[in-house]
């Protein structure tokens, strides 16, 4: 039988002239082979007792069984085959449970919130994009976590944006007035609003025009969020990856600079804001600069997530709400007979009608739940120890995804989900469900979507104003009959909306049309205290 150290003589081919060398080398072979089989051996054993998934391999774990196109559909498919819902993948040599039941993420992320709201460990979206300390979103759970979800509950908490409720419905107003100008350019409309609102809270400058830099970028940014998505990038699973030059894989250093070009572009904005007449919460966060000793980086994500609470929840809601009006319209009519009942036609509504317009509440909410628009409930979770759950173990860092597609759409908990049927809204749920809401569009726990009190605010005002204003139906084609619309032609980002569609926003009457351009010139003149220029370009932070 041949020894050992012949058998690397034979794979190495020479021998080596020193026994030191030769130890060196045996070494160099045998140690990490051994490393990554017992590490291989720990996986295998360990997934034994967790939730059941695709076997995985070696290295990559289940990289290859993680479809890089609207994984959550796959994953709904799953959990029926497995016969269960929860499924254990593994992004490498770490693994990640994901949840297509709401009692199930509900039991770990609510009830056991004190363990599960921390974050799990990002190689893309953390470490290359400098924000696994930087940015609130990441950090995990403890001091510093609980200081920046202050100072952002300090500008969007429930109670805090009531502040905002005027130039809210102020900018509302100038949306209609621009569906009724250019109604064939709905969406960017629609993102200038949302952005806009954003803007006068963070910077105190709002966003006049749907090609205003500050947008763009707003917009571009959010393009971030795909990061977590599992098995879009192979460095996630294969970490060292990340670390190799930038000569072999430059894709690494190519995020890292383009993240930090956008913080050191956010921070810019920031301190120039601070200096703005109108309060912003730009002027806070340099008051806590100086006083927490919060960096610049933690600034810049401060007032970037603002866009990902109020921006892209919003705008991508209201379109999901645009095509659902389209295809059901028996909702529609619903809600302009309450409309019409509460508020009339010689009146827009406003927010003192709140509290007597429940279906239009109703719309809001089946808004939220129809299409979600964090598919994946927003960042994974992640326990602070070891767990049992229902007999499986759930080990410290896992990260703990919810998969909104299949929760939201599961007919036990929504009869005929994929109808467009807000009454399930109404006197409360048809079936039980583990929150008072209904829905879980902003995540759970203590991790819940800062911006949530915002969109959903905005989400009010903005869906009854429209129905009040306009109705809204399907877009023409060339032949003028009214276009076939795919309720599940949606994009494949985490952050999802609906495919480019056709729609028309008809004024209901002439004197609901005098009345809304009548209001957009009075809430121009409002909002002209937020008007002006910034310095701040991208090219002048790169």
């Amino acid at each position: 039988m041949m020894g050992f150290s012949a058998l690397v003589t034979e794979i190495v081919g020479y021998n080596l002239p020193i026994s030191l060398g030769r130890l060196i080398l045996i070494f160099g072979i045998c140690v990490p082979l051994v490393w990554f089989l017992a590490d291989y051996a720990r996986i295998i054993c360990l997934r034994q007792r967790m939730p059941p998934g695709p076997f995985p391999l070696p290295l990559v774990g289940n990289f290859f069984d993680i479809p890089n196109e609207k994984p959550w559909i796959r994953w709904e498919q799953m959990a029926k085959e497995y016969n269960s819902p929860m499924l254990t993948f593994w992004n490498g040599r770490r693994p990640i449970i994901v949840c297509n039941d709401i009692w199930t993420i509900s039991d770990l992320l609510d009830k056991r919130a004190a363990i599960y709201s921390s974050r799990p460990h990002f190689v893309v979206m953390g470490d290359m994009m400098n924000m696994s300390e930087t940015n609130q979103v990441n950090r995990i759970y403890g001091d510093r976590w609980r200081l920046h979800r202050r100072l952002t509950h300090g500008v969007v908490g429930s109670q805090a944006v009531r502040a905002h409720r005027r130039f809210q419905l102020n900018e509302s107003m100038v949306l209609t007035r621009d569906l009724m100008d250019s109604p064939d350019n709905f969406v960017p409309s629609i993102e200038r609003y949302s952005c806009s609102v954003v803007s006068i809270i963070g910077w105190g400058r709002r966003i006049a025009n749907t090609n205003d830099p500050v947008g763009q970028v707003a917009l571009s940014f959010m393009e971030a969020v795909d990061f977590v998505v599992p098995g879009l990038y192979i460095m996630e699973a294969v970490p060292f990856l990340s670390k190799l030059p930038a000569w072999i894989y430059p894709l690494p250093s190519q995020i890292l600079t383009g993240a930090k070009i956008f913080q050191r572009y956010f921070a810019a904005l920031s301190r120039e804001a601070s200096q703005a007449t109108e309060d912003n919460f730009s002027k806070q966060l340099m008051a806590a600069q100086e006083n927490q000793g919060i960096t610049d980086e933690d600034v810049a994500n401060l007032t970037a997530n603002l866009i990902g609470g109020g921006v892209d929840t919003t705008s991508s809601s209201i379109l999901s709400f645009i095509l659902a009006m389209c295809v059901f319209p028996d909702a529609q009519r619903r809600a302009q007979q309450e409309l019409e009942a509460v508020v009339g036609s010689q009146r827009a509504p406003t927010w003192d009608d709140e509290d007597s317009l429940p279906f239009i509440k109703a719309v809001v909410s089946e808004t939220l739940r129809w299409r979600t628009v964090t598919i994946l409930g927003g960042i994974p979770h992640a326990p602070t120890q070891d767990d049992e759950y229902n007999g499986f173990f759930i080990p410290k860092g896992t990260a703990i995804t919810g998969n909104l597609w299949a929760i939201h759409r599961n007919p036990t908990d929504f009869p005929d989900p994929d109808t467009f049927r807000p009454e399930r809204f109404l006197g409360g749920l048809e079936r039980p469900y583990p929150n008072k809401k209904g829905h879980n569009a902003f995540g759970w726990g203590r991790r819940q979507c800062s911006g949530q009190p915002l969109a959903e605010q905005g989400l009010f005002i903005t869906i009854a104003r429209l129905l009040w204003g306009f109705d809204i139906k399907p877009g023409l084609d060339e032949q003028g009959n009214e276009v076939k619309l795919d309720i599940f032609a949606y994009t494949k980002s985490e952050n999802t909306r609906p495919e480019p569609f056709k729609a028309r926003f008809l004024p209901r009457t002439p004197e609901i049309a005098a009345i809304l351009r009548s209001e957009a010139k009075t809430a121009l003149e409002e909002l002209s205290v937020f008007d002006g220029e910034t310095k701040i370009t991208m090219a002048s932070v790169i």
